[in-house]
């Protein structure tokens, strides 16, 4: 049951820095606010399996109208439009109120970033520091605010400058490679005059140009200089280091925060300081001023996220994991790579009741849509201390209650899928001292090893589980159920061994099955094999200590035990048996009647006596037993 609010971020992956700096604004401004922020990510973005990418999505199912109060919808990144779709209709059918980030939706309340300002004052340092005149704009799909924001920013410094934005000056792309492309063949054949500069309206398509030009043997910067948007960790690694802007992406997040309270609560709100958008001066138009800040960067990133990345990648993790024995072992072995996560405060594994289920041996039947009602928490992590006893909840509440024991305080946490292809394990739960070290994808890695593990086991487990019933069916008898001789030989020894070393009454019964020969003649085998089964369940359900209980040849059984029997006890498993086939024969209304001859020894074995003499003496009273019985039928 949910204590405080709740905001629930729709993401692809915040690895990226523009989604990083939103949800750190997020965190920031619902901190302020007393929300719980529950972020819900995948670890695949880009997949050509149906099967992954159900594995991946399923965990935007967990979201219920009774489980959040408000959404945020980052789509900016999600590749998969038919996942974008299905996303909008979920969150239409939730009837909460929703905010989206950089997209118009007929349903949803939009906000973006005004990157106006700070793409005029990129186009403003082409023109003034190096006296450009002939710049072009390559932006993103037209009718898209960032695209047109961005797209206003550069027409309006060169108007303020006096200078002419041509028709096919602003070049409408698609934030990716194939614009970037495009416009250098373009510029490299001749067919477009080769511009001083061009401004692009994210970093992908500026490092993506820088490339490609490379191709046609045209220089960055001595020939074109070049600009980006995103301030992202590529720019600064790329060569040359790509000139962008660092946008004030937290501010949008932090916004969006806002706008969501006033859709929730009716109320206005303080904005929370999150900075401001700023020019990062680089390599790509030929500036030194962000040399020695690309430098302290490069290495701020290497001595941190570079780091955690070294860490595993050398770790073993993945094959470190498939050494466990059982889900215990596995959640103890994990505990060894915890040090691979950056600024990691709490980490739970919730795995559905059954998640490794495998009765169904053609691997059809399991968890693909939702969760279990009953989720199971195997393991919390908090703050180095490691919790392994079995917790449950209701996976309607997403986040389970002892977490707010754990974490008193309005808080963000990152949920991520456990599955492997589209088979629904559970999902994960991680909270971080610092959002920003998020950017990088370890955590995410980190988490599809669990995937591989989980996997790894129930298919061993099920193998296990194959074999051993494969090995116990060749010790029973198929007909009957009973042990076969095999079965037989294999436990009535060790029974035998543990009488002698215990000084225990050993019982050893022998029977054999009246008329077989009878009614097989008579009546059919069927008959015959009725009557075998029979007789197998009357000796079975007359053993109630342990013994076991056999068909040693076509018409034998035996029956074998260790206990302190009295004359009492043995005289009832006699008495059993026979009363057993009165009241057989008086319902089953056949034309013949199923009995047995019985033999039986009860006594502590002599330590010089082999097994085989106590089989013996009970199968020496057994046909005793059966000559009187024949007697008996004939008078």
């Amino acid at each position: 049951m949910k204590k405080r609010k709740r905001i629930a971020v729709l993401a692809a992956d915040i690895a990226n820095d523009y989604m990083n700096r939103i949800c750190a604004g997020i965190e920031a401004q619902a901190k302020a606010l007393g929300y719980d922020v529950i972020v819900l990510l995948m670890a695949f973005n880009i997949s050509n399996s149906p099967a992954i990418e159900a594995g991946e999505e399923n965990v935007y199912r967990l979201l219920t109208s009774d489980n959040i109060d408000g959404v945020i919808f980052l789509t900016g990144n999600i590749s998969s439009n038919s996942l974008i779709l299905w996303l909008t209709k979920h969150i239409e059918k939730l009837g909460v109120p929703t905010i989206a980030i950089d997209n118009d939706y007929r349903s949803f309340e939009s906000i973006y970033a005004d990157d106006t300002d700070i793409f005029e004052k990129m186009t403003d340092h082409f023109i003034d520091y190096h006296n450009c005149k002939n710049i072009i704009c390559l932006t993103g799909f037209q009718g898209m605010t960032p695209s047109e924001t961005r797209a206003a920013g550069y027409k309006r410094s060169m108007e303020k400058h006096g200078l002419t934005v041509g028709f096919d000056d602003i070049i409408y792309g698609d934030f990716w490679k194939d614009a970037a492309d495009d416009l250098a063949d373009e510029i490299g054949s001749g067919k477009r005059p080769k511009p001083d500069a061009v401004v692009c309206a994210n970093d992908a398509m500026g490092i993506f140009l820088c490339q490609a030009l490379a191709k046609h043997n045209i220089r960055v910067p001595e020939d074109i200089m070049i600009s980006g948007y995103d301030g992202s960790r590529e720019a600064i690694e790329s060569i040359p280091s790509l000139t962008t802007i660092f946008p004030e992406n937290s501010t949008l997040g932090a916004r969006a925060v806002l706008s969501l309270h006033k859709l929730i609560t009716g109320e206005e709100a303080e904005l929370v300081s999150c900075g401001v958008s700023s020019l990062v001066l680089a390599g790509s138009c030929g500036c030194n001023e962000a040399k020695q800040d690309l430098i302290d960067r490069r290495t701020a990133f290497n001595q941190n996220i570079g780091r955690y990345e070294l860490y595993f990648n050398n770790s073993g993790m993945a094959e470190g994991l498939m050494q466990s024995e059982n889900l215990d072992h596995l959640l103890h072995l994990l505990s060894h790579y915890v040090y691979i996560i950056d600024n990691i405060e709490i980490f739970m594994i919730n795995l559905c009741n059954e998640w490794d289920s495998f009765e169904n041996l053609d691997e059809t039947d399991y968890l693909r849509r939702g969760y279990s009602e009953v989720m199971d928490t195997k393991l919390i992590y908090n703050n180095t201390l490691y919790d392994y006893g079995e917790r449950h909840f209701n996976s309607r509440n997403i986040i389970p209650e002892y977490m707010y024991d754990i974490s008193p305080e309005p808080s963000m946490y990152i949920l991520l899928p456990l599955h492997f292809m589209d088979r629904c394990f559970g999902y994960t739960i991680f909270k971080f001292f610092d959002i920003n070290t998020t950017v990088s994808k370890v955590f995410t890695l980190w988490n599809r090893n669990i995937n591989i593990a989980l996997e790894f086991l129930r298919v061993r487990t099920k193998l296990t589980a194959i074999n051993q019933r494969i090995s116990l069916s060749s010790l029973r008898d198929t007909l009957t159920g009973v042990y076969n001789r095999e079965g037989f030989n294999k436990f009535a020894e060790a029974l035998f061994k543990r009488a002698k070393s215990e000084e225990k009454n050993l019982l050893v019964i022998m029977a054999d099955l009246d008329l077989l020969k009878h009614i097989n003649d008579n009546y059919g085998h069927v008959e015959g094999d009725n009557a075998i089964i029979v007789v197998a369940n009357g000796l079975t359900t007359c053993c109630a200590n342990n013994e076991i209980c056999a068909r040693i040849g076509g018409d034998e059984y035996a029956i074998v035990g260790c206990y302190d029997y009295t004359d009492e006890i043995i005289a009832s498993y006699s008495t059993y048996i026979h009363d057993f086939f009165d009241r057989y024969n008086a319902a089953s209304d056949k034309p013949y009647k199923v009995g047995a001859s019985i033999g039986m020894y009860c006594g502590i074995p002599d330590p010089d006596k082999d097994f085989l003499y106590y089989m013996d003496i009970a199968d020496k009273r057994m046909y005793d037993n059966k000559i009187l019985r024949k007697k008996l039928r004939k008078d």
